[in-house]
């Protein structure tokens, strides 16, 4: 039974790309419920259920999210979408992922088996190579053990490659208000083929070599930063269904939140509820310019001076593209080698695939950032 948070109002689904599947616009990542007693995380992801999450996302490195999930879904399992994953490399070890999945999820078949964390050609081409773990994903398909395969990363540039492939039926990769990379190539690449989109990752933000949540560890609110709170709202609740709304606002299916709570699913439902778009003042508030950005791909790496240099370029992105400057000085004051230590040696631009003029970046965020 569907209830709904406000009287009249239901969740609603999109279809899923080529599989057909109608998932909820709002979907259930099950990262951190492997921190509950098993009966909390059960009446978190049941209160999930009733409100209408029918997409719920886990993966074999989620703790013991499998098990639970699978204990509190167990009877209405038909009804629900599960995506899980699996993080090995090689034939044999991901067709014994897949099988000890379908044990911890109580269930007989998986509806989506996803590669997990393909973030380089090299690991990419290892999974996709005789004897790889997309092998075993197409083996229990063919044995009905699974219905679709999926891949996810944080990469945007690593997975157009993939679903360039035709091999997948989805993609998952992180997009918020300002991680935007995928929605420059991949995302269009992807609603062309029909390939189903999901967001993850949709309340945090990279800062270093780390990704830092703006709500910690789920949608617990880290960000008493002035300037967030300026982007987002004045409060937690706000601030979380402004970040969900930028993303639904997107081509996606579906947006994948990791939950601890019940009120933490409340709020989220809320925004999928009979959600309409975006209004003109959140079209002009969350237009951003971005030309001539760091897409993060790492390819310029690594420097002789040991610069981050993607870390140093994103940072200067949420200064002049997002206007955080505060944030954005006060994560470039958390790195160890700054901007100034560049020599201008030149390595790092030609290997950058946009033809960035990095060393000027550089420089100009060593003004902006110091």
């Amino acid at each position: 039974m569907y209830l709904s948070t406000s009287e009249g109002n239901i969740l609603q689904k999109r279809k899923l790309g080529r599989t057909g599947l109608e998932v909820s616009v709002i979907g259930f990542g099950g990262t951190w419920i492997s921190e509950l007693s098993m009966e909390d995380a059960k009446k978190v992801v049941r209160r999930a259920f009733e409100l209408g999450i029918n997409y719920i996302d886990t993966a074999k490195l989620d703790g013991d999210s499998e098990e639970k999930i699978g204990a509190a879904l167990e009877d209405v399992r038909d009804e629900c979408v599960i995506a899980t994953k699996t993080g090995s490399r090689t034939d044999w070890d991901a067709y014994s992922d897949i099988k000890c999945s379908l044990k911890r999820l109580k269930t007989d078949r998986l509806d989506i088996i996803q590669l997990h964390g393909i973030d380089d050609e090299k690991t990419l081409g290892k999974a996709l190579s005789l004897g790889g773990a997309l092998e075993a994903c197409k083996r229990a398909r063919s044995e009905g053990l699974v219905d679709f395969i999926g891949i996810t990363g944080h990469k945007p540039h690593v997975l157009v490659k993939a679903i360039k492939t035709n091999e997948f039926d989805l993609v998952l990769v992180p997009i918020n208000i300002v991680t935007r990379q995928a929605l420059e190539e991949l995302v269009p690449l992807a609603k062309s083929m029909n390939i189903g989109v999901v967001a993850m990752k949709p309340l945090s933000a990279k800062t270093s070599n780390l990704i830092t949540c703006l709500y910690t560890p789920s949608l617990s609110l880290l960000s008493d930063e002035p300037d967030l709170r300026e982007l987002l709202g004045p409060d937690k609740a706000t601030m979380v269904k402004t970040a969900l709304r930028f993303i639904l606002a997107q081509d996606v299916s579906s947006v994948v939140v990791g939950f601890r709570s019940t009120l933490e699913v409340e709020i989220s439902v809320e925004v999928g509820e009979n959600y309409m778009g975006l209004t003109s003042y959140e079209k002009e508030r969350f237009n951003v310019k971005l030309d001539g950005y760091c897409r993060d791909c790492g390819l310029c790496l690594p420097c002789p001076q040991s610069l981050n240099i993607p870390a140093i370029l994103r940072f200067y992105t949420l200064y002049r593209a997002y206007n955080l400057r505060n944030w954005a000085k006060k994560l470039y004051g958390g790195l160890e080698v700054k901007a100034d230590r560049c020599v201008r040696c030149g390595e790092c631009e030609p290997r950058c695939p946009y033809q960035l003029p990095i060393m000027e970046m550089l420089a100009e965020a060593n003004v902006d950032l110091a």
